[in-house]
């Protein structure tokens, strides 16, 4: 399953829980950025919606392929704002938020990507929407 739906400053997406599909979406992500010439925030916001699509199909969902993700990417005003959502009971993220990982860490990573790159990080309570704001300074 992989309905988008185009808005006027982005797009929505459901989509199975299947890790193809976050490609799928960082090329829809891309076209749009080309669409209106912002193809120099393409790494930046690719690292973020990679990772938090992965999160929550892999730790969310827990690769279970009944369950949605739903994503939301909107361009607003020089900022760029991605919402996911999983289907899973959700996480305790105020443990999370500032967790640092070594140089050899393979898993652990996120919550330090988003410090990176985003400018705003915000969790729902439960802990199963994501969203994060990207302003274009890494």
């Amino acid at each position: 399953m992989f309905d988008m739906t185009p808005l006027p400053d982005g797009f929505t997406v459901e989509m199975g829980t299947n890790l193809d599909n976050v490609d799928r979406c960082v090329e829809l992500m891309r076209a749009f950025l080309e669409k209106r010439g912002a193809q120099e925030h393409l790494f930046a916001i690719s690292l973020l919606m990679r990772e938090a699509l992965n999160n929550a199909m892999i730790h969310g969902n827990r690769l279970d392929a009944a369950k949605r993700v739903r994503l939301r990417f909107l361009m607003r005003e020089g900022r760029f704002d991605l919402e996911v959502e999983d289907q899973g009971p959700g996480f305790a993220w105020q443990n999370h938020v500032q967790s640092r990982s070594g140089v050899d860490d393979v898993r652990g990573r996120g919550h330090e990507i988003y410090r990176n790159y985003a400018s705003a990080i915000r969790y729902n309570e439960r802990g199963n929407i994501l969203t994060l704001e990207y302003r274009g300074e890494a």
